[in-house]
């Protein structure tokens, strides 16, 4: 059975105009803002989104994808749009600043806002992502030399957009049950103690894609330059998978020494570091928004029993 997740669409109007779906928890407690993997619904956040949330978490489906609509300059898809869009959500959800957890290409749009906005940025949790060059962070688990690894990745998405209209079929009709999450975690994708009741809502909702659209996202996304994290002031936690086929592990904590005061984890996880460890994930938010300035972590803490 489905976990049960609570939280509701609703839509806003980016910078440029494009319409964009939104989704949060309605809850009280301070402001927390997901910055996801590209193409990731709600769904990949169970904890977040449970019944007894510790936080008023918001998030977006990225431009053209899952209900958010394409914006008509089909150029406007880079991170620096998503940053305009993740800015565009703190202003229809009232909030001066928040807490970013980022995943994946989450982490690249985290660290820009937090390089554009700094005074709207509280703290950032960073998974399984750099801030920029992604493409040259990829596939070094697989023993790719780091000169290649950008074009084997460009190669990779475009495959993946030329192929997007039998793709998006095969995601429509392939069983989207419980025997569809066992394989992902026992071919390597995930790891095996991946919770299938986590799992499942995030498939099911993920295999809704336009693929040829969701690659073409990818294309952009892979154009954004390494970012230089040493400026941000705020406090920061980062974590690795040490079996990240997507995003090197090396890479992640090569990154992460350049910032003197992040906290560092390197989990025996996947690229599904947010589905493989819900519950450390949660230690590590909770841990940032108690270093933090925002108003009402402390009411929340004395009244969570922690």
């Amino acid at each position: 059975m489905d976990p049960l997740l609570n939280y509701r669409r609703f839509r806003f109007t980016s910078y440029d105009g494009t319409g964009i779906v939104g989704w949060t928890n309605d809850a009280d407690g301070p402001p927390l803002l997901v910055c996801n993997g590209l193409g990731t619904p709600p769904e990949a956040w169970p904890r977040l989104l449970s019944e007894h949330p510790d936080y008023h978490v918001a998030g977006w489906n990225h431009r053209g994808g899952l209900g958010s609509d394409r914006p008509e300059d089909p150029t406007r898809i880079s991170v620096h749009d998503h940053v305009d869009d993740a800015l565009a959500l703190m202003d229809a959800m009232g909030w001066d600043r928040a807490v970013l957890v980022g995943w994946s290409i989450g982490v690249n749009v985290a660290f820009e806002m937090a390089a554009q906005e700094p005074d709207r940025v509280a703290g950032i949790v960073a998974l399984a992502g750099v801030p920029g060059g992604t493409f040259e962070a990829s596939f070094a688990s697989l023993m790719v030399p780091k000169p290649l690894r950008r074009h084997l990745a460009r190669g990779v998405v475009h495959s993946g957009r030329l192929l997007g209209a039998p793709l998006t079929a095969l995601a429509k009709a392939v069983p989207k049950g419980r025997s569809f999450a066992d394989v992902l975690r026992w071919s390597g994708f995930m790891m095996p103690h991946t919770n299938p009741d986590d799992t499942l809502p995030w498939i099911k909702a993920f295999l809704e894609h336009d693929f040829e659209w969701y690659f073409t996202l990818g294309v952009a996304a892979g154009d954004h330059e390494p970012l230089d994290p040493s400026f941000v002031q705020v406090p920061v936690t980062i974590a690795a998978g040490g079996f990240d086929v997507m995003t090197s592990m090396r890479d992640i904590v090569a990154f992460a020494e350049q910032i003197p005061h992040a906290v560092v984890h390197v989990l025996h996880g996947t690229h599904m570091l947010p589905l493989e460890y819900p519950d450390r994930i949660m230690d590590m938010i909770h841990d940032v928004f108690d270093q933090s300035d925002l108003p009402g972590v402390e009411t929340r803490e004395a009244g969570s029993g922690r």
